[in-house]
């Protein structure tokens, strides 16, 4: 398209107008999943279209990067990854970034949520994840959304960097076992519910947002340049880092209140359209 410039105010116009779009960041659960969690079949259409326009996306979750990549097998090289809900980052196979906790704090937390009735720990590595339990309901949710993880009778004995320790509750995360460790290590690590039997904890100013900001330094990506997308808690600090940030129809509450728009729902091919509609 050819455009010619008659003066000064329209060069400023011109400069508003490019500046357009050029990170976007989705959830997994609730939010680019649906119900059956199951992708659109339109989104790796979308995400090699975005890319050919210098366009990065990224799929920010608190599902182990194995996992993540398992499902975007197909567009994995034209995307970047935030996984353990902010703790590592990977682009094109490689670790980028990785807040590793302490193994005397692992320690202190795992104790701690062994101690909670309805809820077992599991702790997510750079190379697997541990639990230490064989529950078929634990199991179930392990399978979806870890790749690589191991069953261990004292998961504290595994050989990994830890950046992620998660707790599945089976009664309900938010009302159950969030508050103990809220009480216990709250300003010490970041808790955040991220689902309803997941309570994920990690290391203090570590969390999507953090990720997201990490990604914008990287390549020069402002505030105005990103979109975000999310359901839950775990994406509160995200749903921060950009100007157009959407809460899905679907979402909790509190992530409503603080988003500038609203995507319909993780059933309805939310994300997909909006982006569309943003894009023309």
């Amino acid at each position: 398209m050819y455009y010619k410039i008659k003066n000064k105010k329209e060069i400023l116009n011109l400069k508003g107008l490019l500046k357009m779009v050029k990170l976007i960041s989705a959830d997994m659960d609730g939010t680019l999943l649906d119900s059956n969690k199951e992708l659109s079949p339109e989104l790796f259409p979308l995400i090699e279209s975005l890319a050919e326009q210098g366009v990065r996306f990224v799929a920010a979750s608190g599902r182990q990067y194995y996992n993540l990549e398992h499902i975007f097998e197909p567009v994995k090289d034209k995307m970047i990854f935030i996984a353990e809900n902010g703790s590592v980052v990977f682009e094109n196979d490689m670790n980028i970034f990785a807040s590793v906790i302490a193994k005397e704090r692992v320690r202190e937390i795992v104790k701690a949520i062994r101690q909670i009735p309805g809820a077992s720990p599991v702790i997510c590595g750079l190379k697997s994840a541990y639990a230490e339990s064989d529950e078929p309901e634990l199991l179930k949710n392990a399978e979806m959304y870890y790749h690589h993880y191991d069953i261990m009778e004292d998961i504290l004995t595994a050989e990994d960097d830890i950046c992620k320790i998660a707790v599945y509750d089976y009664v309900n995360a938010e009302t159950n076992s969030h508050a103990p460790l809220l009480e216990a290590f709250g300003g010490q690590m970041e808790i955040a519910v991220s689902g309803e039997h997941w309570v994920d904890i990690s290391n203090p100013g570590c969390n999507k947002g953090t990720a997201i900001n990490k990604i914008q330094e990287k390549y020069g990506i402002s505030y105005e340049e990103t979109m975000l997308f999310g359901d839950y808690l775990n994406d509160y600090e995200m749903m921060k880092t950009g100007r157009y940030s959407y809460a899905m129809e679907n979402a909790h509450p509190q992530l409503k209140e603080i988003c500038s728009y609203t995507a319909k729902s993780n059933d309805e091919n939310g994300v997909v359209e909006a982006i569309r509609a943003y894009f023309k």
